[in-house]
């Protein structure tokens, strides 16, 4: 955990989802998927907050809002833009896989749009779909994220050939890790799925699926496009 941590600290994780038209499109779709859900007055925590891009526009709409982030750096953060923007937010610093302060049953809509693609065990992220359930009310709504392996091979071919070696492909195919001293530290902390492993772990904890949906997708092999569009 404390090698996650140091790739979070310092980092300006608020922007990346506005500085770019790629990750800004990421973003309107997760609120395009969620919105159905986020009416105000609602409870919706967010495990995995970071800065808050996502929890802060939960509460701007009203919503009864807790964030819980790991690193205590974003959660500072956090904290400040709360204070700067008048909102009012619950705030905890903890991991996604234990919420002992969060209460059973209390919540109507439960977000993971960070841990499920840093939980490189199956133990880890089995725990935080079982403390989703834990707190969500009966009915409740659980939204994940993740990141596909067929897509950060894809990746590889086109941003980091060095990667692309039947080592490094054979590894992250069969176990969703990348551990290459070639690879950025990103991919280093990082736990790459299937989509079919992703439904099964839901399932496996009791949640039946709503949608799954790609929300950036084929846009970040074209980015250098996409990122030159006008913003209309």
């Amino acid at each position: 955990m404390q090698e996650l941590i140091d790739q979070y600290t310092g980092v300006d994780e608020d922007s990346r989802l506005t500085r770019q038209y790629i990750a800004q499109m990421e973003f309107d779709t997760t609120m395009d998927a969620l919105k159905a859900y986020l009416v105000p007055t609602v409870k919706v925590i967010e495990l995995g907050a970071a800065t808050g891009r996502y929890s802060l526009n939960f509460a701007k709409m009203g919503c009864d809002t807790t964030a819980v982030e790991l690193v205590p750096d974003q959660v500072s953060i956090l904290k400040n833009k709360v204070k700067e923007q008048g909102l009012t937010l619950s705030i905890h610093e903890g991991n996604a896989c234990s919420v002992p302060f969060i209460e059973s049953n209390s919540h109507d809509l439960c977000v993971i749009l960070g841990p499920l693609y840093h939980l490189q065990s199956q133990e880890q992220r089995d725990q935080a779909i079982a403390e989703a359930s834990r707190i969500l009310k009966p009915n409740g709504v659980l939204a994940v994220a993740y990141i596909s392996r067929y897509f950060v091979a894809g990746m590889f071919a086109q941003q980091f050939p060095q990667l692309v070696t039947p080592e490094v492909l054979s590894t992250l195919l069969e176990s969703g890790l990348v551990p290459s001293p070639f690879a950025d530290s990103f991919f280093n902390v990082g736990y790459f799925a299937t989509p079919v492993e992703v439904e099964e772990l839901v399932s496996a904890h009791g949640f039946t699926k709503l949608r799954h949906v790609a929300t950036d997708g084929f846009n970040r092999y074209i980015s250098s496009g996409v990122n030159h569009f006008t913003p209309e």
